[in-house]
């Protein structure tokens, strides 16, 4: 059974033409390796042959252009070397410029029908086998598509079509079990169907066609059916696969409703028949190639990463080759906008905020004497305290935290002759170091400030309140921000989260972590 036709220009893959499962796209990279040395000194004229595991290759070179086929075991070197051939010489014909062979086109299309036709002309053989009134003929009517012929007196022969590929579907009709003919019938055959009676069956009989198969036709897939299931109770089944020692035993009852298309599937399983790609599978990757656009990189590797693996498993060499190239590009791309950014936060230092800047200083006057009144020097404190609030000019800014400017004033007694003070304001230097606000020690301007107003007010911690679980905030900084698309080192996060603290004055809380991680994302990408 032909499976895959991979056909190269100077070493590079140009067309691609498969039947059936066979060469994945590791697979086929490592034929290649093993076929190189034809394709860099090509001996014209002659085809070659190797066995692999489950297939065989068969590869000619003609020109600068390289032929490869992929086969079952079954098939003979005289068999494939003709259409060969024939392929080398319909491709010529309809491709003076090979490169364009995978373009679409009338010249592609013309090709295709050809290789169809190709593979249909070279008889591919399912043949089906078994005891006496297993209800061999009864498959084979349901089984056949096409005209039937008769072959003497005790063979037919018709067409089965599955999956666009083309069979001959054999029926045997001898009334003797152990007739030579046996062997004639089967041998050459791409699958043989064993079809026994679950109801009634001989284990000497079930051995005989079992050895048939070794003997005659060793590199032929095998399916056994046994049929009847409905009339076999359930626990019957293990017994009976027990007893015939044959463990992939496929269970069916001919005359369901459903048992064509239960027979299609298991063809196509035995045979590892190509299934189709979804139909939406083009449209998945333009999604994906639309966020890259996007700049959404990193989902957009995922993606592709996701789609590869599903081209894979159809054995679409065509899609997996296109994604592998879309994933390198996309990589390269993320290398390369990581390196820009390492050397950008090598030159920044982060810094919260500018500092809270007062235009007046707040100052406390000398004790009152005894000639002073108490009105002055209440009057005196209230207007300070006026002198002490932030200018026009600084509520535009962002604050760290707000300044309690209220003033403790204790209760003042007075007496006939002079003002006694119970206990007096604290000193002057104590009010100046209270309203001295932090300064960052970073030595250069940062380009772009942490809006301050995205965390939430300073709030007195009380007792009652649990502590918090430990979280290392450092890891989870930089795990929130590389998720975001972006990356930081541990150093940089651990300095943010310092200066955060010292900004905020409170404990920093998980939610902190976040808005600071989405603010650094966002300023990344302005900064692109």
């Amino acid at each position: 059974m032909l499976r895959q036709i991979h056909i190269f220009l100077q070493s590079e893959l140009v067309f691609i033409k498969d039947y059936a499962t066979a060469l994945g796209s590791d697979e086929l990279n490592n034929v290649k390796k093993i076929i190189q040395k034809y394709i860099n000194m090509p001996m014209p004229g002659k085809t070659f042959q190797r066995n692999l595991t489950d297939f065989q290759i068969f590869h000619r070179a003609s020109g600068n252009l390289y032929f490869l086929f992929i086969t079952d075991l079954v098939d003979s070197l005289q068999y494939i070397n003709d259409v060969i051939l024939k392929t080398i010489e319909k491709f010529i014909e309809l491709f003076p410029i090979p490169s364009k062979a995978n373009e679409a086109g009338t010249a592609t299309e013309e090709f295709n029908e050809f290789l169809n036709q190709v593979q249909k002309d070279l008889h591919s053989k399912i043949v089906i086998i078994g005891p006496e009134y297993a209800g061999k003929t009864t498959l084979y009517n349901i089984l056949r598509s096409g005209e039937e012929k008769i072959h003497m007196d005790f063979a037919k022969t018709s067409t089965f079509e599955i999956d666009s590929i083309c069979f001959d579907l054999w029926d045997f009709q001898l009334r003797d079990n152990f007739s030579l003919l046996w062997s004639k019938f089967i041998r050459g055959s791409d699958l043989v169907i064993l079809l026994f009676n679950l109801a009634n069956y001989n284990l000497k009989m079930m051995d005989h066609f079992l050895k048939l198969h070794k003997l005659e036709s060793k590199y032929s897939k095998l399916l056994i059916i046994g049929n009847k299931r409905d009339l076999i109770e359930d626990a019957d089944i293990k017994r009976i696969k027990n007893e015939l020692s044959i463990p992939e035993i496929e269970e069916i009852s001919l005359n369901a409703p459903d048992a064509k298309s239960d027979i299609h599937q298991l063809i196509m399983k035995t045979l590892n028949l190509k299934k189709k790609i979804p139909s939406d599978f083009a449209e998945l990757i333009k999604q994906t190639d639309n966020l890259v656009l996007e700049g959404k990189k990193i989902e957009a590797l995922t993606k592709y990463k996701e789609l590869l693996n599903t081209s894979k498993s159809y054995q679409n060499i065509i899609f997996t080759k296109a994604l592998e190239q879309k994933i390198d590009n996309l990589n390269l791309k993320i290398q390369k906008e990581i390196e820009k950014r390492k050397e950008v936060v090598k030159e920044k230092e982060f810094e919260i905020a500018k500092p809270l800047m007062f235009t007046r200083k707040v100052t406390v006057k000398p004790l009152p004497g005894a000639a002073d009144s108490i009105q002055p020097l209440e009057t005196e404190l209230l207007s300070k305290e006026k002198l002490a609030a932030p200018s026009e000019s600084v509520k535009g800014l962002v604050s760290f935290q707000k300044l309690d400017t209220e003033k403790e004033i204790k209760h003042l007694e007075t007496q006939k002759t002079q003002l006694k003070i119970i206990k007096p304001i604290s000193g002057q230097k104590k009010v100046k170091k209270e309203l001295q606000p932090e300064i960052s020690n970073g030595s250069t301007k940062p380009k772009a400030k942490m809006p301050m107003e995205l965390f939430g007010a300073h709030e007195e911690i009380k007792d009652d309140i649990k502590k918090p679980l430990v979280v290392d905030f450092t890891k989870e900084l930089q795990k929130i921000i590389i998720q975001k698309g972006s990356s930081l080192s541990l150093k940089l996060c651990e300095n943010l989260i310092t200066e955060l603290g010292k900004s905020l004055g409170r404990p920093i809380t998980i939610d902190d972590i976040e808005l600071a991680a989405d603010f650094f994302v966002k300023q990344e990408q302005l900064s692109q």
